[in-house]
């Protein structure tokens, strides 16, 4: 599939700077799956609205199965 946008929980996530780049390392579970295995992925501080937390009920947006988007319900 190459464009999803799926609803998840965010489980984790983690600042930090990369050459003064902010990020966030992320790790997030799909809401529709009956066992949900954590997923992980690195996004740029624009790609993810502000003051995210862990338990924040989020859509996930992926192209070619790279995260490109966080955005809260």
């Amino acid at each position: 599939m190459f464009f999803s946008r799926k609803e998840a929980t965010l489980l984790e996530i983690r600042g930090l700077l990369i050459h003064g780049s902010p990020y966030y390392d992320i790790l997030y579970a799909y809401a529709e799956e009956l066992d949900p295995k954590p997923q992980a992925a690195r996004i740029g501080a624009e790609m993810i609205y502000p003051n995210a937390q862990p338990g924040d009920r989020v859509f996930v947006e992926r192209v070619a199965n790279v995260v490109t988007r966080v955005e809260k319900l």
